[in-house]
C-alpha cells in the first residue's frame, strides 16, 4: 500500500503557472500537469513521484454561438485540431515551452 501524505496548505493559488514557479522555486510540492513540468523534469530538475490514476486533462475552446463563429475562432479551432491530434500532454508540452 503506497505512503499517504496529508497536506495541510498554507498557500492557495489561482494559477498553475504560479504553483508551478513555487515548486521549481523549492518552496512548494504540488500535482501539475505533465505539459507544464516535463521540460523541468527530462531537465532533472523536477522529481516524479508517480502518475495518478484515472486522471484526464480537458482542453477546452469556449465561444459563443457556433452559428456567428468568427473566422479568427474558427482557425484557431482549426489550429488545435492540428497542433493537438491526439490531445496528449506531450503535444501540449510542446507548445508550452516549459
Amino acid at each position: 500500500m503506497p505512503a499517504k501524505i496529508r497536506i495541510n496548505p498554507v498557500l492557495v493559488l489561482s494559477s498553475l503557472i504560479m504553483v508551478r514557479d513555487g515548486v521549481r522555486a523549492g518552496v512548494a510540492a504540488a500535482r501539475l500537469p505533465i505539459s507544464l513540468v516535463s521540460h523541468d523534469r527530462a531537465a532533472g530538475t523536477l522529481m516524479h513521484w508517480r502518475g495518478v490514476e484515472n486522471s484526464e486533462i480537458a482542453l477546452w475552446a469556449l465561444y459563443t454561438s457556433r452559428r456567428l463563429l468568427s473566422a479568427r475562432v474558427s482557425a484557431f479551432l482549426e489550429f488545435l485540431k492540428q497542433a493537438l491530434p491526439k490531445g496528449t500532454p506531450e503535444e501540449l508540452a510542446a507548445y508550452i515551452g516549459g
